[in-house]
């Protein structure tokens, strides 16, 4: 992809509302996401910060969150920057709606702490994908398997 068409968005969260700016994790995330940029991603067009200061990973009802997500859908970002993957979501469904949003908006995701980059590192965003959906499965299978050994006890 040519990064000078990059239009980029850097979305941090904390679930605890923080009321002081200097070295929070708001700050921190923000200088994380900066520098992963800076070194790493080259021509940026366009970067805004989406920030839910305040607001659990449990629900996508997060107003900056819903912002983030309309502006991709007028494809005014392609491109969103987390620190780690809790920070877009802490539910099982996080890295579908991830795919669902990069594949129906083309849409580009880079998660510093995971080291997932479908800009620079494709191959390996899919690999941990299908990586982590298989132990998702055999995870939800486990449970099953331990409800059935309940009920015949």
């Amino acid at each position: 992809m040519n990064t000078e068409k990059l239009k980029v968005a850097m979305y941090c969260r904390v679930a605890n509302k923080e009321t002081s700016k200097e070295d929070s994790a708001i700050e921190l995330q923000k200088r994380i996401l900066n520098r992963y940029l800076k070194e790493n991603v080259k021509g940026i067009k366009f970067k805004e910060y989406y920030i839910d200061n305040g607001f659990s990973g449990t629900t996508y009802d997060r107003p900056e969150f819903k912002r983030m997500i309309k502006d991709v859908e007028e494809n005014k970002i392609n491109t969103i920057i987390i620190n780690d993957l809790i920070r877009f979501g802490r539910t099982n469904n996080t890295l579908n709606r991830i795919e669902a949003l990069k594949k129906k908006y083309n849409l580009n995701f880079i998660s510093v702490s995971e080291k997932l980059d479908t800009i620079n590192k494709k191959d390996e965003f899919e690999c941990f994908l299908i990586i982590n959906q298989c132990m998702r499965e055999q995870y939800r299978q486990s449970i099953r398997a331990g409800k059935r050994f309940s009920k015949e006890r």
